[in-house]
């Protein structure tokens, strides 16, 4: 079977849940047409220390049996909590991939020390003269996605930060824009500014309960951190899951609540908690 006749398996990995979405194929008069076939929001309980992911790669692995039916491909959203990031200023003498790589381990070495040897990077294309965003995520994290979908007999297609799958979602709306991109989901915030359109920092950060009162003081300390001249009071949410909850006034900054574009045919399966996995 074509991998693109095969159900279309679309999964979020978090520390505390994972999120498990099946994409089958239905004939319309129009033709072939995607439709949510089975989905299903497991909490597990979050990891600590070295490990943080383990309990949601067990999850994953015991609950995928609930939603598979026949061969399927799989595109995997993977949480901030388990994500680094940093931009990786632009250099002429970089003539390789190889190069281009060893340059971001530098980079992620400077900021986080030895640990940064462990992990998997990936380089996100950008013009020449353009900073690039690197993300890196433990090895053994990937590695034990791959067995769990080799064992499960899934093919694995992509596994993507969430920052960059939610970025590359609100690019249409982003393009040519400057303010703040911010990422939310439990215990986490992934603040990114924007310049006309393009990433100029990155930066993730533990939260509380109390995110939403606490959200100007820390964009305030974030526009202090900043280049001079890139202050900017637009702020452009991404919190998906959080539905239609209304934020409280945050003084000088104009928060745009950014919407999920769902395709028609998934409409009627659309809710919060399946939004990152339906906004592909």
């Amino acid at each position: 079977m074509s991998l693109s006749w095969r159900d279309e398996l679309r999964v979020v990995l978090a520390p505390d849940q994972v999120v498990l979405v099946r994409l089958g194929w239905t004939l319309t008069r129009r033709g072939p047409t995607r439709r949510v076939e089975a989905k299903i929001v497991v909490d597990c309980t979050p990891g600590d220390g070295e490990v943080p992911w383990e309990e949601a790669i067990k999850t994953l692995e015991t609950e995928l049996p609930r939603v598979l039916v026949r061969k399927s491909v799989a595109t995997v959203i993977l949480s901030n909590h388990f994500m680094r990031y940093t931009l990786m200023p632009w250099s002429d003498g970089l003539s390789s991939a190889a190069e281009e790589e060893g340059y971001a381990r530098h980079c992620f070495r400077q900021i986080y020390g030895a640990a940064a040897e462990q992990w998997e990077l990936r380089l996100n294309p950008e013009p020449a003269g353009q900073p690039q965003l690197a993300s890196a995520v433990d090895r053994r994290l990937l590695a034990a996605l791959r067995a769990v979908f080799e064992r499960k007999g899934v093919a694995l297609a992509s596994v993507q930060p969430r920052l960059m799958a939610a970025f590359n979602h609100c690019r249409p709306t982003l393009a040519k824009r400057s303010g703040w991109f911010v990422l939310y989901e439990p215990g986490c915030l992934c603040l990114a500014l924007l310049q006309h359109g393009r990433l100029a920092s990155v930066r993730t950060m533990r939260i509380g309960s109390d995110w939403r009162d606490t959200l100007s003081t820390v964009l305030d300390r974030e526009i202090y951190l900043a280049e001079p001249g890139s202050a900017t009071n637009e702020v452009y949410l991404w919190a998906p899951e959080l539905g239609n909850a209304e934020l409280p006034e945050n003084g000088r900054w104009k928060i745009h609540n950014l919407r999920p574009t769902v395709r028609a045919s998934l409409v009627p399966a659309y809710e919060g908690r399946f939004a990152m996995a339906l906004s592909g």
